[in-house]
């Protein structure tokens, strides 16, 4: 036994005096520790399904056990983990072995066969599966763009993985823009831009994700100006994803605007019932999770903001059922119903802007005037944010930019960020826990 299974199987032994047994095979059966460092425990997990569980239901618990064990605090971080490829007999570093290595980060579940296609994707998924066909000789670029959770992501992986799997010569990149960024930076002060541009410059496929984020980034967009002309010059295959199409990036340059209209535009919308209903049955089937169509059905009429929440429904569902000891195929339309409570749309839950606006200002003794108003003082700013991130959760089929527009804002990454304030304090602050879901169920009233 190594080390890293002596310590797992530490707090696995603690973890089943915490927890029921259900819960334990359920979630922790299959785990195992595959990296440690100074500050943070990465465990192996089967599923990018159950990784989203454990991070967001048991991540503090295993922290605070090893913290009893080791008198050491630990970050616990569960990921469905791909070690890294590399060759015995490649002893000093190359660039197709930092190629070989990336590609791993590509999520093999992000597969043309595994994405449900529907009215609201059906002419981006027919653009993608072109382009990885034949990369650099259809649409170039191919800008996807629509709102968090539409599927951009998965497509573009999908077509990583597609030229990966179909033509192996073929190098492929998958990068954030942000990670871009940071490489650049990183680049800059170690004095090392040549190498850095020989990277970036001489991919097949380069594929960048929330392209959106080099606004306002001068630098960047300088750089990436120069990286893509290289590219698109010896006809190599782009791919970005956006929430929005180029032309309504904030402070983008009008050079880099046009180099992304060259292609092809697709956008990703909301998917329609018929297409959330096939996107519940594909996962709870590759879940292995038996609902019936009655709830298979509530859950689609429902919740319909994008595919993220869908699966999130069932998360919270399979939960349930493992800690109540029933299987997921007694689950009732009511049950559903109450799992899902702050997660249904206002169809069945009387709420709405106004309201959520009403008791935000009561719970804070404030106007509405002043949640309007462009103050950034914390005693208003802090219950906008909280206005803004109640009203996306509790009213899906508002879009972001529906939302900033209510609260008289520039545009919808007001909400994102507030959304992500609002999470990130609600982790840490179970105050701030308790006052939300009091509010919650306020406007649910």
């Amino acid at each position: 036994m190594n080390d890293f299974e002596s310590i797992w199987n530490r707090v696995l032994d603690t973890l089943q005096n915490n927890i029921s047994e259900q819960g334990f095979n359920t979630w922790f059966k299959e785990t195992s520790l595959v990296e440690q460092s100074e500050n943070q425990l990465t465990v192996k997990v089967p599923t990018k399904f159950i990784a989203d569980y454990l991070n967001k239901n048991y991540s503090g618990l295993v922290s605070e056990i090893c913290f009893n064990l080791f008198n050491k605090k630990y970050f616990t971080k569960f990921t469905v983990f791909h070690p890294k490829i590399t060759r015995k007999d490649d002893l000093t570093p190359s660039f197709s072995k930092v190629i070989t290595n990336f590609q791993t980060l590509l999520n093999p579940k992000y597969s043309f066969e595994e994405f449900v296609i529907g009215a609201n994707n059906k002419f981006a998924h027919s653009a993608s599966m072109a382009v990885a066909e034949s990369p650099g000789n259809t649409y170039n670029p191919l800008f996807l763009y629509g709102e968090s959770g539409m599927g951009k992501t998965h497509l573009m992986q999908a077509i990583g993985n597609f030229v990966r799997q179909e033509l192996e010569s073929k190098n492929v990149f998958y990068i954030s823009t942000e990670e871009f960024t940071n490489e650049m930076i990183n680049a800059i002060r170690n004095n090392s831009m040549p190498a850095f541009r020989n990277k970036f410059r001489n991919f097949d496929v380069l594929l960048i994700d929330d392209i959106h984020f080099l606004s306002k980034k001068e630098g960047t967009q300088e750089e990436f100006f120069h990286t893509f002309n290289a590219l698109y010059e010896k006809k190599k295959q782009i791919v970005l994803t956006s929430d929005r199409p180029p032309k309504d990036i904030p402070d983008l340059e009008k050079r880099l605007v046009t180099r992304f209209e060259w292609g092809l535009l697709a956008d990703l919308k909301s998917p329609d019932f018929e297409t959330r209903v096939a996107i519940l049955k594909k996962k709870a089937e590759a879940e292995d999770i038996s609902l019936s169509d009655d709830v298979m059905d509530f859950i689609a009429e429902h919740i319909y903001s994008n595919v993220r929440a869908l699966e999130g429904s069932l998360i919270r569902i399979l939960a349930y059922a493992s800690y109540n000891n029933i299987d997921t195929e007694n689950i009732t339309v009511d049950i559903a119903s109450e799992i899902l409570i702050d997660m249904i749309s206002d169809k069945i839950r009387d709420v709405n802007l106004e309201k959520i606006m009403q008791k935000v200002c009561e719970a804070y003794n404030i106007t509405p005037a002043m949640i309007f108003d462009k103050t950034r003082k914390s005693n208003i700013s802090f219950p906008r944010q909280i206005a803004m991130y109640l009203s996306n959760l509790l009213i899906t089929q508002l879009s972001l930019k529906e939302i900033a527009q209510y609260y008289k804002r520039k545009d919808h990454t007001t909400v994102l960020h507030a959304k992500k304030t609002i999470e990130e304090k609600f982790k840490k602050d179970n105050g701030l826990r308790i006052q939300i879901e009091k509010l919650i169920k306020e406007i649910k009233r």
